[in-house]
C-alpha cells in the first residue's frame, strides 16, 4: 500500500506516454514547440508494463494514458492491451484526433474512458488555442464517443478573453447528452510562461455560468476528485471546475505522475522527482522497486502550494507536454 505521510493511499497513476503531440495549445506549450525527448529516452512499453505491475501490488488500480497526445506513441494500443491485464480501470486524456480508427480496439482492450480536450466550440478560435486547423478532428471524436455511449469528459482550459465567454454554450452540451464538461483554471507556472493574465478562478467561472443557468447546483464530488460537481436541474449531464491552480482541493489527492522519461512525480508542480529509468535499465528487482517507490510516496507534501513553495526556485517551466498533465 502506498501511503504518504498524511495517511493518504496513492491508488491512480497519471501516466504519460509521450510528450509529442499534434497540437501546440498556448498554454501547454511554447509556440516554437520543445525539444521533444529521443526514442532512447523514452520509457519503453516493457519497462512501462514492469512498472506497472510493481505499482499494482502497491494498491494502484487505475490508470490515465496523457501526454503529450497519447495517440502520438506508437503501437499504443498494444500497450492498452497489456495494461488492462493489470489495472481495472483505464482512461485516457486526449485531443481525439488520432482516435477513431482506434477507438473499438482500445474499449475492447477496457479502456473505455476519456477526456476530450476541447476548449472552444468554434473553429476559428480552436486554431487560435491550439496554433493548429485540427477542429474537425477533434468534433468527429466527440461524435463518435457520445453516438457510441461511451463515457466522456470535455476537458476545457478557461482562458481570460480568449474562449470565457463559451463556457454557457459548453454547459448546453449537457443538456441532452451525457456528457460532462470540465472547466479548468489556466496554471501560469512562473513569471516567464505568458500565461497569468489568462488566468480565471473557479469562483469567476461559476459566477459566469450562473448569469445563463442560475439554477445550476452544487452536486455529490465523486471520492478523490480534482473537480467541484455541479449540475443544472434536468440535464442529463454534469459539469466540474478544476481549481487547477488555486489548488484548493489538492489535500484529498491520491495520484501519483509518471512523465514519459521516466520520472515520477507526487505533485503537478513538483520539480523534484524519482528518476527510474536509469534504475528500470540497471536491472532492479520488484522488491527493490517496490521499496523505493513507497518511500518516494511517503515524502509526498500536503497541498500543491507546499510542492510549489517548497520544491520550486526562481523561474521554473515545464512544459505541460512534458510533465503529463
Amino acid at each position: 500500500m502506498l501511503l504518504d505521510n498524511h495517511g493518504r493511499q496513492t491508488t491512480y497513476l497519471r501516466l504519460a506516454v509521450t510528450d509529442r503531440c499534434n497540437l501546440r495549445c498556448r498554454y501547454c506549450m511554447p509556440e516554437e514547440g520543445i525539444e521533444f525527448a529521443k526514442r532512447q529516452e523514452l520509457l519503453t512499453f516493457e519497462e512501462i508494463i514492469f512498472l506497472c505491475e510493481v505499482l499494482s501490488d502497491l494498491g494502484v488500480n487505475k490508470v490515465r494514458l496523457t501526454g503529450g497526445e497519447p495517440l502520438s506513441r506508437k503501437s499504443l494500443p498494444q500497450l492498452v492491451k497489456s495494461l488492462g491485464n493489470i489495472f481495472p480501470k483505464m482512461a485516457m486524456t486526449t485531443n481525439g484526433i488520432l482516435l477513431p480508427p482506434v477507438l473499438d480496439e482500445l474499449v475492447g482492450y477496457g479502456l473505455n474512458h476519456y477526456n476530450l480536450s476541447l476548449d472552444t466550440l468554434r473553429e476559428d478560435r480552436f486554431f487560435e488555442i491550439t496554433r493548429r486547423d485540427d477542429f474537425a478532428g477533434t468534433k468527429r471524436a466527440l461524435d463518435e464517443l457520445l453516438a457510441k455511449g461511451i463515457k466522456t469528459k470535455i476537458n476545457v482550459v478557461v482562458l481570460k478573453g480568449t474562449n470565457d465567454d463559451e463556457l454557457g454554450d459548453f454547459v448546453a452540451l449537457t443538456q441532452e447528452n451525457k456528457v460532462d464538461i470540465r472547466f479548468i483554471e489556466a496554471m501560469p507556472f512562473n513569471d516567464d510562461d505568458g500565461n497569468h493574465h489568462l488566468y480565471l478562478s473557479h469562483q469567476e467561472m461559476l459566477g459566469r455560468i450562473q448569469e445563463r443557468f442560475p439554477n445550476i447546483e452544487r452536486f455529490s464530488d465523486e471520492a478523490n476528485s480534482s473537480s467541484v460537481a455541479y449540475r443544472v436541474p434536468g440535464f442529463k449531464g454534469q459539469v466540474g471546475i478544476i481549481p487547477a491552480f488555486s489548488r484548493s482541493l489538492c489535500g484529498s489527492c491520491n495520484r501519483l505522475r509518471l512523465t514519459p522519461k521516466g520520472t515520477m512525480l507526487n505533485c503537478l508542480y513538483s520539480t523534484k522527482g524519482l528518476e527510474l529509468l536509469p534504475l528500470l535499465r540497471s536491472g532492479i528487482g520488484r522488491e527493490d522497486l517496490a521499496d523505493l517507490i513507497t518511500e518516494f510516496v511517503k515524502g509526498k507534501h500536503k497541498t500543491g502550494h507546499d510542492t510549489q513553495r517548497l520544491e520550486q526556485q526562481g523561474s521554473v517551466f515545464a512544459s505541460m507536454t512534458s510533465i503529463g498533465g
